[in-house]
């Protein structure tokens, strides 16, 4: 939208499977809505779920400042991919965990990292 718009707003199109591209300490905090679970397929032999999920979480663990806060929605297809995410978080050296709202329904169920 912003580049058809030609907006002077600075945009990145990037992977977040290959890690984020930028400074260290450069963000207070990070929001992300319906995008983490897309790191839980494999691109390529070269790229599994898990690598895509580590590299991620270190570099997001990185580009915040100390301090800083996350926290991601997202949509596992199982209990196992939720678990997946919360180990990948948890070996970058973020503290938190998944909280789950509507967790006894199907259509309304969203699950939360809060890092």
């Amino acid at each position: 939208v912003a580049f058809a718009a030609r907006s002077p707003a600075e945009l990145l199109e990037h992977d977040m499977g290959l890690g984020l591209p930028f400074r260290d300490g450069a963000f207070d905090g990070a929001v992300s809505v319906s995008a983490l679970q897309w790191l839980c397929y494999d691109n390529d032999a070269a790229s599994s779920a898990p690598r895509r999920l580590n590299r991620f979480f270190a570099s997001l663990y990185r580009c915040l400042r100390a301090g800083g806060r996350a926290a991601l929605q997202f949509y596992p297809e199982n209990d196992a991919q939720a678990a997946l995410i919360a180990a990948a978080a948890q070996r970058a050296g973020f503290a938190g965990g998944v909280v789950v709202d509507f967790p006894r329904s199907t259509k309304a169920r969203k699950h939360y990292l809060c890092l």
